[in-house]
C-alpha cells in the first residue's frame, strides 16, 4: 500500500511550493489518460501548456511524478505517492464545486421518475411539466421493463417509480422490495383487461375467456426464459394457458403498431387516455376470475420525495380516481 508522505509535502509548502488545484486536476488527468496528448485533448488546453505546467510543479516539489516510455507516460514512484496523497483533495474539491453549483441553481426544477410502459404515467408526467413554473428544469420520464424500475429507484437514479404486483407476484415482490430498502404504495386495483385492434373478430364482445384468445399471437414486454414471471410486464396470462403464437417487443409503439395491424392482442390495465393510445386499439375485460393488479409507486424507503414527485403521485392518483 502506498502511503502519502504529508510531512513531506508539508515540508514542500513551508518552502514556497504554490500547488493549485488546476496543477492537481491535471496530474489526476494524465494519470488517467495515460497521455499527455489525450489529458490535454480532455482539458482543452494546449499540449505544451500542459506539460510547462507539470515540469513547473515537478520542479516546485523537487520530485518526477511522470516517467515517458515507449506505452506512453507513467507514474514514477514519487508520482504514485503524491496522486494518492491529492485524490482526496481533488474529490472534496468537486463535491464542493458540486454543492454550490446546485445551490446556485436551486430555481431548476429536477425530477427523474421511472415506470413500467402505461401510457396514463405518461399522462401525468406531462400534466406535472405544464405545471411547472419555474424558467428552467430538468425532467426524466422513463419507460422500462418492472426490473429496472426497481434498478432505478435502488440505485437513486430515480426519485419514484411505477410498477404493478399480482396475488400471485405480491409475496415475493413484497420480500424482493424490502431487500432493496424500497417501499411499494398501492394507488389502486384493476383488474386485467385485453388489448387488441377494433377490428379483430372479439372487439365487439362485451367480455372474453382466455381460452378464446389461444388461437391469436399474444403480445407481451419480455423475453422467453429470460425473465422471471415475478417482473412480467403483463398480468401472468401465459402461466394460466399456453400459448402457441408469441411475439416478445420492447417498447410500447411497437406494441400498438402490430396491434393495430394484426389480430394479436396484449394484456394490461385497460387504462388508456385519451390522446395517449393508438386509437385503433381497444379493451375488453377478461371473463375469467383472474388475478387483479395491484398499481402503485414506489421509493426508498424513509426518503421523503422532492415537490415536483410528491406532485406527479397526487397527479397519478387524481387520474386513477377519475376511473370507474
Amino acid at each position: 500500500m502506498i502511503k502519502f508522505n504529508y510531512k513531506k509535502l508539508s515540508n514542500n509548502i513551508r518552502e514556497g511550493v504554490q500547488m493549485t488545484f488546476l496543477q492537481l486536476n491535471y496530474v489526476c488527468e494524465i494519470s488517467d489518460c495515460g497521455s499527455i496528448n489525450k489529458a490535454a485533448q480532455n482539458l482543452f488546453v494546449s499540449q505544451s501548456n500542459l506539460s510547462n505546467s507539470i515540469s513547473e510543479l515537478e520542479k516546485e516539489l523537487g520530485i518526477k511524478i511522470f516517467s515517458r516510455c515507449n506505452r506512453g507516460i507513467t507514474l514514477t514512484t514519487d508520482g504514485r505517492e503524491f496522486l494518492a496523497g491529492i485524490r482526496p483533495i481533488i474529490e472534496q474539491q468537486r463535491r464542493i464545486e458540486k454543492f454550490y453549483s446546485e445551490k446556485n441553481h436551486s430555481g431548476t426544477s429536477r425530477v427523474d421518475i421511472s415506470t413500467q410502459r402505461y401510457p396514463f404515467c405518461a399522462k401525468a408526467f406531462v400534466r406535472l411539466m405544464s405545471e411547472i413554473k419555474s424558467n428552467s428544469f430538468e425532467l426524466s420520464f422513463q419507460e422500462v421493463t418492472m426490473d429496472k424500475v426497481i434498478d432505478n429507484i435502488s440505485s437513486g437514479k430515480s426519485e419514484c417509480g411505477v410498477i404493478f404486483l399480482s396475488d400471485t407476484t405480491e409475496k415475493f415482490m413484497n420480500r424482493f422490495l424490502l431487500s432493496e430498502n424500497i417501499e411499494f404504495n398501492e394507488i389502486k386495483r384493476i383488474r386485467p383487461r385485453v388489448f387488441f385492434s377494433s377490428t379483430h373478430p372479439l372487439a365487439a364482445r362485451e367480455s372474453v375467456y382466455i381460452k378464446e384468445l389461444q388461437d391469436y399471437p399474444y403480445l407481451v414486454f419480455a423475453k422467453k426464459n429470460l425473465q422471471s414471471p415475478n417482473f412480467s410486464e403483463e398480468a401472468v396470462l401465459y402461466k394460466d394457458l399456453d400459448f402457441d403464437k408469441m411475439i416478445y417487443v420492447s417498447d410500447r409503439a411497437s406494441c400498438y403498431n402490430i396491434m393495430a395491424n394484426s389480430f394479436a392482442f396484449s394484456v394490461g390495465s385497460g387504462i388508456l387516455p385519451q390522446g395517449y393510445y393508438d386509437e385503433r386499439i381497444t379493451s375488453v375485460p377478461i371473463a375469467d376470475e383472474i388475478e387483479s393488479m395491484r398499481l402503485g409507486w414506489i421509493k426508498p424507503e424513509g426518503r421523503r420525495l422532492k415537490k415536483e414527485a410528491e406532485r406527479f403521485i397526487e397527479i397519478l392518483n387524481e387520474i386513477m380516481t377519475d376511473i370507474v
